[in-house]
């Protein structure tokens, strides 16, 4: 037997059959104030336990447990977000790609991490980067790492790779005193001719934190991925989930296979 009431709902019932001292002929009086749909989802189950000797703060006790596993289950149903990229108003029902990464960048209080592969240099992205640049250069962030691919100069890296980029990242893409921890796949370096690249889009905000929360997205870090293509994603309340894709990059980087500029 399934039950879809709400964890009060259910609590709010077993305080009252924790005040009875013997079991009822009837649920009328027990359940008389209740709607229509909370009597016919009760009763058949309190009758049935009735009937297999169960006395009324065992029954308490049991809706009790059911309210814990219906409390789990919301928490873990608000625990998530699906988040949808896509022309208006294919999306309108969803929480928006961009809208959500703002969002995110907006609230952080002490870090963000932002892995993508291609970085988006259109106006609006560049507003947004130069946001971060400016907390981070009165201190409303601590600590910024952007994890890319050059998807832009790929094709023109030469024979010194490192200084490319890093001559790139630092006109092109990050011009502002304060520069975050910037890394890129190490096997951009080895000139192997398989196309492995630096390819997660993630977004991390205060990672560490009981205030962590973090966006997995097929979405780039650009306003052609977070706008205008269908793109999707999930967006992660709960800090342990969270800190597990930021812990997951941080070993990448202990490892060597992200190379900082």
């Amino acid at each position: 037997m399934s039950l879809s009431l709400p964890a009060q709902t259910l609590r709010s019932v077993a305080a009252s059959l924790r005040q009875l001292s013997y079991v009822p002929t009837s649920w009328q009086a027990l359940l008389g104030g209740q709607s229509q749909q909370i009597r016919e989802q009760l009763e058949p189950l309190l009758v049935e336990m009735v009937r297999e000797g169960a006395h009324p703060k065992l029954l308490a006790l049991v809706l009790e447990r059911l309210a814990d596993a219906q409390q789990e289950r919301q928490r873990e149903r608000d625990a998530w977000s699906f988040v949808w990229s896509g022309p208006e108003p294919l999306h309108a029902r969803t929480a928006d790609t961009f809208a959500t990464v703002d969002q995110l960048i907006r609230e952080a209080r002490s870090s963000l991490i932002i892995a993508t592969y291609n970085i988006g240099l259109s106006a609006g992205f560049r507003e947004l980067l130069e946001s971060i640049a400016e907390r981070l250069a009165d201190g409303r962030l601590q600590r910024v790492q952007l994890f890319f691919h050059p998807v832009q100069i790929e094709g023109r890296l030469g024979s010194d790779p490192l200084r490319e980029i890093r001559r790139w990242f630092h006109t092109e893409v990050w011009p502002w005193p304060a520069k975050p921890l910037a890394y890129i796949d190490r096997r951009l370096l080895a000139g192997t001719s398989e196309r492995c690249h630096q390819h997660a889009k993630v977004v991390v905000a205060d990672a560490g934190t009981d205030r962590a929360r973090a966006l997995v997205t097929s979405a780039n870090f650009s306003e052609t991925a977070q706008r205008h293509n269908f793109e999707a994603g999930w967006l992660a309340r709960e800090p342990w989930r969270a800190n597990q894709v930021s812990d997951h990059l941080q070993q990448m980087v202990a490892e060597g296979f992200f190379l900082m500029l």
